[in-house]
């Protein structure tokens, strides 16, 4: 629906700040004077680089403000009924800084640059007009910086990646050979070896003590010394009593204290080294998920596994789940894969994730549930935080906007996720909180 010249665009113009002090004969005139446009979502209304003919208030609809920045686009802004776009140029008289697209279906008022000069006699108007390109300039500068830090980031962290990665398998190749080696001397040189895991060790506290008594007392009976060292770890072993006695008595007393204490040595060294093991595989596990990150600029479009970039982004927050908050996974049993770049997909669940543990109370729970459509996978993230209230979930999308203490949050996380997922990918984004639930969650497209 196109609307009518005059009364109803001079009454759609009067919902922009811009136009709102002006003279009701001015406004008339500019509505005389300019003309509706009809725009079909993916359509380009200004592209950047172009030369500055004319500025748009958008009357119905929304539009996404991208900027070209190191080869990828970058959201700078959604702009809406009342919005005012394209001014910048025209008071430069310089190229598009940016390209302006319909998100949805939408209509714009194209006003010709030779009305500028009619709006800058009136005070109230001027000042709109320079508030509206100040506000909009510091967002867009700030924006495009931080999409720069990040790229510079992102090569820092290429080269200390492999720094990490070649001493974590060096760890993890010395943890495997040494137990080879452990294996390797026992049997005759540890006689005791074949008693382990014939019972399960205890777990209640009261149980493994009794266990712990019960076996000191058959080493001090076989007279081995510092038995009662040995016994807790020959009980974590899950060594029989009854089974040790009888070995004991098989054994010269001389041999006696050597078997027990080098069968719990030998237990303690295999002990340590899954720890160490296990630490390596940790750290070449975060490593794994940092990768896409810092190689982000050589990134090309391919086929993401949503799980996979989920637990990645999982594991990179481990550290930032608080004491008594439980994470929860509920995802679509069938794999789910969207064609998009996987670091950028990476850093808006670290995003969302980050924003859910900020916010999530001891107790509360955060949950990360996939759902599985015939075009689109639904990726939600919640939080059983205290409901957000509707004039901060209104801006949360906003740049630089963020209700974390002063130099905990940019304010750009949630700003820039939904240039990723709208943007870039072609998705969704919503934040909405209720009923003691707050949910961030993504449609993604299968196909771009």
């Amino acid at each position: 629906m196109t609307l009518a010249p005059d009364r109803d665009v001079a009454a759609a113009l009067r919902g922009s700040r811009l136009f709102a002090e002006l003279p009701e004969a001015d406004v008339h005139v500019l509505a005389d004077t300019s003309r509706t446009v009809d725009l079909v979502p993916g359509e380009v209304l200004i592209a950047e680089g172009s030369p500055p003919e004319a500025m748009y208030v958008v009357l119905d609809g929304e539009l996404e403000v991208s900027r070209n920045v190191g080869g990828s686009d970058v959201l700078l802004n959604v702009c809406a009924a009342g919005d005012l776009l394209g001014e910048l140029g025209i008071a430069h008289r310089r190229p598009r800084s940016a390209t302006v697209r319909a998100r949805t279906r939408a209509r714009v008022q194209r006003i010709g640059a030779e009305a500028l000069d009619r709006l800058l006699t009136h005070p109230e108007s001027a000042r709109a007009l320079l508030l509206a390109a100040t506000r909009r300039l510091d967002v867009e500068e700030g924006l495009v910086r931080q999409h720069e830090r990040m790229a510079a980031l992102g090569t820092l962290s290429a080269g200390l990646l492999h720094e990490l990665n070649n001493p974590a398998s060096a760890v993890q190749r010395g943890a495997s050979r040494l137990r080879s080696l452990l294996a390797g001397t026992t049997g005759a040189e540890q006689p005791l070896q074949r008693l382990v895991g014939a019972v399960p060790a205890p777990e209640d506290p009261l149980f493994r003590a009794d266990a712990e008594r019960e076996l000191a007392g058959v080493l001090a009976a076989a007279g081995v010394d510092r038995g009662w060292d040995a016994a807790g770890r020959l009980v974590r072993l899950g060594i029989d009593p009854a089974a040790l006695r009888t070995a004991l008595d098989a054994l010269p007393p001389a041999e006696r204290g050597p078997a027990v204490h080098g069968t719990a040595r030998a237990a303690e060294v295999a002990a340590l080294l899954d720890e160490v093991s296990a630490g390596a595989d940790q750290l070449s596990r975060i490593v794994s998920g940092v990768r896409p990150l810092a190689y982000s600029a050589d990134e090309s479009m391919t086929d993401v596994d949503l799980h996979a970039s989920l637990e990645q982004a999982l594991v990179l927050l481990r550290h930032k789940v608080p004491p008594g908050v439980r994470l929860v996974r509920d995802l679509d049993p069938a794999p789910q894969v969207v064609q998009g770049w996987p670091a950028d997909l990476a850093l808006v669940w670290t995003n969302l994730l980050d924003n859910a543990l900020a916010a999530v109370e001891p107790g509360g729970t955060v949950t990360v549930r996939t759902r599985g459509e015939e075009d689109a996978v639904v990726v939600d993230v919640e939080d059983s935080a205290p409901t957000v209230p509707p004039d901060v979930l209104a801006r949360a999308f906003d740049a630089f906007y963020t209700t974390k203490p002063v130099g905990e949050g940019t304010g750009l996380g949630l700003a820039t996720s939904l240039s990723v997922v709208a943007q870039k990918h072609r998705g969704r984004l919503t934040l909405t909180s209720a009923d003691g639930v707050t949910r961030a969650r993504v449609v993604l497209p299968r196909r771009r």
